[in-house]
């Protein structure tokens, strides 16, 4: 009798599941190397290096493109064997920062060809470009955690270790971190509400196992001031990605996909079942 009131009050604690949300935290002065956003100082500034303040881990301004500026793992390489794979990173129903008064839908999509990865790009419901704009987009180096916090996917997907405090030369792309799709691809989201592209990235791969290979990474949008709003995990959705072309997936393109912006149980009701079911021990 006891086991069947415990179970009879789940599903009042089911009602109070919630996505995690953030807000952005104050910004942290960076003055020393970080893998990714700093790999080394720089040597060749007007002044002397002294720091600059970054915002969920990063760079709030960059410094201007330097010619010949490249990672500590030199260029990137082009990527042209891979599996015509697909992957896509679809936006989950809530914002991570839900404070911008809109939710921003849509998914960034990616198909392996034999000049790169053909992406496309399509967003809609993003915040008001004068309060909350222009939007930075990129891959992140780390998936997207079953909470859905943005903040744990660390910085950009950067395989060469070239660290974003030197703003990418676009027409230098192969100089630039691989993750990032701004830079390379048209710069920040300037357009009021909605936003689609496509283009073709040679430093990004559908192969497991190449360094390039962003399957499984996140996708992450940002506001002006480099806060993170919503973000979604690259899934498979086509083909293979192992080069030999087998094993598709039953998933079309526009099928919901996971997007590791799960919920997560309330303290106060994960609280409330375990103080009851002590209760009765």
């Amino acid at each position: 009798m006891y086991k069947s009131m415990i179970f009879g009050l789940l599903p009042f604690a089911a009602a109070q599941v919630s996505q995690v949300h953030e807000a952005a935290p104050p910004p942290v002065r960076l003055s020393t190397t970080k893998s990714g956003v700093i790999p080394s100082i720089p040597t060749s500034l007007p002044t002397p290096f002294a720091g600059v303040d970054t915002l969920q881990g990063a760079i709030i301004m960059p410094l201007p493109p330097q010619p010949g500026y490249i990672g500590l793992n030199g260029t990137a390489t082009a990527q042209t064997a891979m599996p015509t794979a697909t992957y896509r990173a679809t936006l989950p129903p809530s914002m991570f920062n839900d404070l911008v008064g809109t939710t921003v839908s849509g998914y960034v999509q990616g198909v392996g060809s034999p000049e790169g990865v053909r992406f496309t790009v399509s967003l809609s419901g993003l915040p008001n470009q004068a309060q909350y704009g222009p939007f930075n987009w990129h891959i992140h180096t780390l998936p997207v955690p079953a909470n859905g916090n943005c903040t744990a996917t660390t910085g950009h997907f950067d395989p060469t270790n070239r660290g974003e405090l030197i703003m990418c030369d676009a027409s230098q792309p192969q100089t630039c971190q691989a993750g990032d799709l701004a830079g390379k691809h048209g710069g920040k989201i300037s357009t009021a509400g909605n936003f689609s592209t496509s283009f073709v990235e040679p430093y990004l791969s559908t192969q497991q196992g190449s360094a390039y290979f962003f399957g499984g990474l996140s996708f992450v949008l940002h506001s002006a001031n480099t806060t993170r709003l919503t973000c979604a995990n690259f899934v498979q959705v086509n083909g293979s990605s192992n080069g030999n072309g087998s094993s598709p997936s039953p998933t079309g393109p526009n099928s919901p996909q996971y997007t590791g912006a799960a919920g997560k149980i309330g303290a106060g009701a994960g609280a409330l079942v375990v103080a009851i079911a002590a209760a009765f021990l």
